[in-house]
């Protein structure tokens, strides 16, 4: 069994997608931001970030006490090796592909793509240099997105946690970008918004917040 402290944010979906994907057994434990419940010291006992999500494995990999984690990329890394699902063995270039788009993801998507919502919808007067500066920046990673799923259908070769965690964080209509312009990442979310496991995990997040802007898939 596992616990899944989680909110219908992008970073929460990509580990609900995995957990959906693997058909785990879990318990999904709302932690509702936008009540501040992240900084309840029970919640940071288990995320010491303070973010979501975070997960406590009772039936941890090692057979040893329950397991708790936090940090997205972690968590996927740790369900995928657990299970010897959607992410290659150790030693693989193909392992070593997939890990080369999840840290793309964490180190570039969320940061950038994060900040230019946030000066889309809350600043309360535009700030232009910040506007050129992040608008640039999430332009070039969608041109990144498209070169790469041009080549292929997902973006290490086979469907992976990469896949899971970059697409959540797609969000064209909210980040004002038209997919006409981007065949191949369009391509690419139709094949993934198809998939029964995803479309569990948003259903699974609009019974708890259904008014949240990542739960929208255009």
């Amino acid at each position: 069994m596992i616990d899944l402290h989680y909110w219908p944010t992008a970073n929460g979906l990509k580990v609900g997608i995995l957990i959906e994907e693997l058909g785990l057994e879990y318990r999904l434990l709302p932690v509702n931001i936008r009540q501040g419940q992240q900084r309840e010291a029970a919640f940071q006992q288990i995320s010491a970030n303070g973010r979501i999500p975070a997960i406590v494995d009772h039936q941890p990999a090692d057979g040893g006490e329950p397991l708790s984690l936090f940090e997205s990329g972690a968590i996927l890394n740790y369900l995928a090796d657990k299970t010897g699902q959607f992410l290659a063995p150790v030693g693989s270039r193909e392992r070593r592909r997939v890990q080369e788009w999840l840290f793309w993801q964490v180190g570039h998507i969320t940061p950038y793509l994060s900040q230019w919502q946030l000066f889309l919808e809350k600043a309360p007067e535009p700030i232009p240099f910040a506007l050129d500066l992040l608008q640039g920046e999430a332009t070039r990673l969608y041109e990144v997105l498209e070169r790469r799923l041009a080549q292929q259908d997902f973006v290490a070769g086979e469907y992976s946690i990469a896949d899971m965690a970059i697409f959540p964080w797609i969000q064209p209509a909210r980040q004002g970008f038209d997919l006409g312009d981007y065949p191949a990442i369009n391509g690419w979310r139709e094949r993934i918004k198809a998939r029964p496991a995803v479309q569990r995990a948003y259903a699974r997040g609009r019974e708890l917040a259904a008014g949240e802007r990542s739960l929208v898939l255009e």
